[in-house]
This record gives structure tokens, C-alpha cells and sequence, in this order.
């Protein structure tokens, strides 16, 4: 009888540091809901852990009764109260994987967190279905035909407020260990391990052959390499953009700037001065702040790492706020200005500074 193939050793090894990174799923949050109006220009986030919502659940539900939904509160959810189970029969079912060593245990694993993420998106779609058409009748608001149901993943426009239904923390780790399993999987089953001898004699691989454990050990760094890899560049629609400090249009490619905060929201402004004034006076928290983003006075429309550019102040630069400090990828492209406009070379902490207090 022909030996049932067992998986490769950095396959189980890599199952045993998915399974348990499923852990950190109890600590940190897993879904957020963020909404942003006008009257809120700094947003409203609701944060869902296993067992519980943060956030700011309070300002939510006040507004939520003048249109008759339903309060948010923990004990509204009974989930609450399995979830942890959950997670710990996800964590144990890859260890065993991790154990017996055998292909169809890591495809019955894979078809278990499928079927979790299956499960849990369903009833989340459930509770806001539930949770947006069940409106009392008596509410201080009401518009004939409106549902206030949440978006499920994505965006959603609600009334004035714009809705956002992401994953955090926890479900980015959820999904990155679902494809892990999934690329595991299908090398093991495209490419199983040999077991016993080889047969004599042994081919020598031609020059174009690549081994298969460098096609893992690619498919393996291309996974890893996107969940390293850096903040993504802000879009932003110029001309029609809205800058969230001074409200007005978005339009000189040479002055725009951006924030993106860590849960991934793009913030517009229309020039370095605006960007840096909004988070000085607590619009946005430092913290919430992933990456700054200024535009090349050179290269218009091209956005760069703020912290990472070079600046270059003069009055007759002339930025649509009057902070007259232009952003620079390259030194050439600054002292090619400076030469033209006379003014001061400064790094990302001095301009910052000045654009703070002029």
C-alpha cells in the first residue's frame, strides 16, 4: 500500500503560528464601523471585539433614537458569550493539523475558518438588517421608506453620514491566516512531499526546472511582503475633494496633502499648512494618524511620505493657506526653487512647526 504523504515540516510549522495567532483575535478589536457627516467632522467609530463594542457607542445610540433604532449594547448580542469558544476550537483544530501532520486535516481546518467567516458575516448582515428596518414608529424623525441598515463591507451613505464597514485589527489577522492556509493547502496538494526511495536513476533537473520549494518559498514571500508592506498612497479627487480643515475645494496638485489614519480613511487638504493645523487642534488624535502625505512641488498631483520629504519656505511660493512652504522628493528639485524663490531649507520637524504656528 503506497504511504499517505505527510505535510513538509515548514508547513506544520507555519499552521502551528497561524493557529495561534488566532489569539491575538481575544485581545484586539475585529470589525470597526466608522461614520463621518458634517456636524462630525472628526467621525464616529465603532469598534467590535469578541465579546464586546467600544467606541463611541454613546454618541451613536443619541443620535440613533431621534430616528428610532434600537440601542447598542453588549447584551444584545449572545454571541458575546461563545465567541471565545470559537476561536479556542480554531486554535486547537490547527494544532492538532500542526500534530497528525496529514493534508485532509489542514483542508478540514481551511473549510472550519471558512465556514466561521461564512457564519460570522452572515449574522452580523442579520443583526443589521434587524437592527436598521425595526424602527419605532414614534420617533422624533421619520422619512417615509428610509432604512438605516449598516453596510455589511464597504461604503454606505446614510442620511447625511457617510458609513464605513471594515475589517480591524482582528479580521485583517483572520484573513491573512484563511490565505495562508489556502496557499499551504494548495502547494501540498499540487506538490505533495515524496515518501520511501526514489527511484534510480535520479534525473538531474534541467536548467529551466524551478524546485518546488522555491516556488513556496516565493508564494510564501509574496503573502508576507503584502501584509509588511507600507501605507498605500492616498487618492485624492482634485477639483471635487473638500479639504477637512478649511472646506474648500482641493484643486493646486502642487500644495494638496493627506492624511491616512490607521483605519485607513483618507483625509484631504489643500495645502501642508492645512494638514498639519488640523491635527494640532485635535480634529484628528496623533495617534489616529498612520501616514502623512504632501504632494512634489516638482512633480505635481505625485504624493510623497511628508516625513520623508524636503521643504523649502519663501514668501513668493505663495501656498493657497499663505504657508508658502512647498514639498520636495528630491534635493535637485529644491535648490532648483530656492534659486527661483529665496527662503530656508527645512526637514519634516522645522516645516511642521512653521506651518503649526503661521
Amino acid at each position: 500500500m503506497t504511504p499517505v504523504p505527510r505535510l513538509r515540516i515548514i508547513t506544520r510549522i507555519l499552521i502551528a503560528l497561524a493557529a495561534l495567532s488566532l489569539g491575538l483575535l481575544l485581545k484586539v478589536p475585529i470589525w470597526r464601523i466608522d461614520m463621518m457627516a458634517p456636524q462630525y467632522p472628526e467621525g464616529l467609530a465603532l469598534q467590535i471585539f469578541h465579546d464586546r463594542f467600544t467606541g463611541d457607542v454613546d454618541k451613536i445610540n443619541g443620535l440613533n433614537h431621534y430616528i428610532g433604532m434600537a440601542t447598542i449594547h453588549n447584551d444584545m448580542f449572545p454571541e458575546f458569550a461563545i465567541m471565545r469558544y470559537a476561536f479556542y476550537l480554531l486554535i486547537g483544530w490547527g494544532l492538532v493539523v500542526t500534530m497528525i501532520g496529514r493534508r485532509g486535516g489542514l483542508f478540514t481546518w481551511l473549510l472550519v475558518l471558512f465556514a466561521y467567516v461564512i457564519w460570522a458575516m452572515w449574522d452580523m448582515y442579520s443583526w443589521g438588517y434587524r437592527y436598521g428596518h425595526n424602527l419605532d414608529p414614534h420617533a422624533a424623525i421619520k422619512v417615509e421608506g428610509m432604512a438605516y441598515q449598516p453596510p455589511l463591507f464597504g461604503h454606505k451613505k446614510l442620511l447625511n453620514f457617510d458609513a464605513w464597514s471594515l475589517p480591524d485589527t482582528g479580521g485583517w489577522i483572520l484573513f491573512s491566516v484563511i490565505s495562508l492556509a489556502c496557499i499551504l493547502w494548495f502547494i501540498e496538494w499540487r506538490w505533495p512531499r515524496r515518501v520511501g526511495p526514489r527511484p534510480e536513476p535520479v534525473e538531474k533537473p534541467r536548467p529551466t526546472d524551478v524546485p518546488k520549494t522555491q516556488v513556496l518559498a516565493a508564494m510564501l514571500a509574496v503573502l508576507f511582503s503584502a501584509g509588511c508592506a507600507g501605507p498605500s498612497t492616498p487618492t485624492v479627487d482634485f477639483g471635487m475633494a473638500e479639504c477637512a480643515y478649511c472646506r474648500m475645494n482641493v484643486v493646486d496638485r502642487q500644495f494638496a496633502s493627506a492624511i491616512i489614519t490607521g483605519g485607513g480613511r483618507t483625509y484631504a487638504f489643500d495645502s501642508p499648512e492645512c494638514m498639519v493645523q488640523h491635527v494640532a487642534e485635535g480634529a484628528i488624535a496623533e495617534p489616529q494618524v498612520d501616514s502623512w502625505w504632501v504632494c512634489d512641488h516638482a512633480h505635481p498631483g505625485t504624493f510623497i511620505d511628508a516625513t520623508k520629504a524636503l521643504y523649502a519656505h519663501a514668501p513668493t511660493l505663495k501656498s493657497p493657506m499663505n504657508g508658502n512652504t512647498a514639498a520636495f522628493a528630491f534635493e535637485a528639485d529644491r535648490a532648483a526653487i530656492l534659486k527661483d524663490h529665496p527662503g530656508d531649507a527645512l526637514d519634516w520637524k522645522a516645516a511642521r512647526t512653521l506651518l503649526t504656528h503661521h
